[in-house]
């Protein structure tokens, strides 16, 4: 697929199951049988997370987040890994024969042309694995989480959700979650897209700035409207 590649914050490995076990029964399910499959995007910071948490728990939406898909495509013996290391050396291996996180996190943030190639082999990976995904799975509601989803060519998505944050706000839980400085937060959302960008291929914007209740009835308010 031509979609924009994800990005590689290297976290979990993906898995068959929701990202989170079901808490509650969904009480608002879209009950038609077609499948609803949306794309979450937004920057690093957005708190996409807030919204995924919501869509598992409260809609029983199966979660795939493409930088999880990643990270198990990178690992020894798969395909990105060997990709990678052919493309770029042994430098960004570590003492234990992965790949080293940090150096890989700082080519892609730092250099545009790195960025460029990591994505460039990585990206029809992942889409691979989605588009399997998407193809063979049973659930009513398939969310895609990443952060460089911006075209949705054939269709592949019914929709394209942008999660809108503030900037400052974004710095700030980039610095209160994750330890980040100020001049780091700056250059990793440096490397990805403007809010025009997102917004200019989204068919929905969820604003974060809010509460949670806030996030939540926007989430029942678009659901809804796609169960017509």
């Amino acid at each position: 697929m031509n979609l924009n590649p994800p990005t590689h914050q290297l976290t979990h490995p993906p898995t068959n199951q929701s990202i989170n076990p079901l808490i509650n029964q969904p009480t608002n399910q879209p009950t038609h049988h077609q499948k609803l499959t949306i794309a979450l995007t937004g920057g690093v910071g957005s708190g996409k997370s807030r919204v995924l948490e919501l869509l598992n728990k409260e809609y029983n939406a199966r979660i795939i987040q493409t930088d999880h898909v990643a990270k198990r495509l990178e690992e020894p013996g798969r395909a990105g890994f060997k990709a990678l290391v052919d493309e770029f050396g042994a430098g960004i291996l570590g003492p234990d024969g992965r790949l080293d996180k940090d150096t890989l996190a700082g080519m892609i943030f730092t250099d545009a042309h790195a960025r460029e190639r990591v994505n460039q082999l990585i990206h029809p990976l992942v889409w691979e694995y989605v588009r399997d995904q998407a193809e063979t799975g049973d659930e009513a509601i398939l969310v895609v989480e990443s952060a460089l989803v911006l075209e949705n060519p054939g269709d592949f998505f019914r929709e394209i959700w942008y999660v809108y944050t503030l900037r400052e706000q974004r710095v700030r839980r980039l610095m209160e979650s994750r330890g980040y400085s100020v001049e780091r937060c700056r250059r990793m959302m440096a490397g990805q897209p403007s809010e025009e960008e997102y917004r200019k291929y989204a068919d929905y914007v969820i604003d974060n700035n809010g509460s949670m209740d806030a996030v939540r009835e926007q989430i029942r308010r678009r659901l809804r409207a796609a169960d017509r």
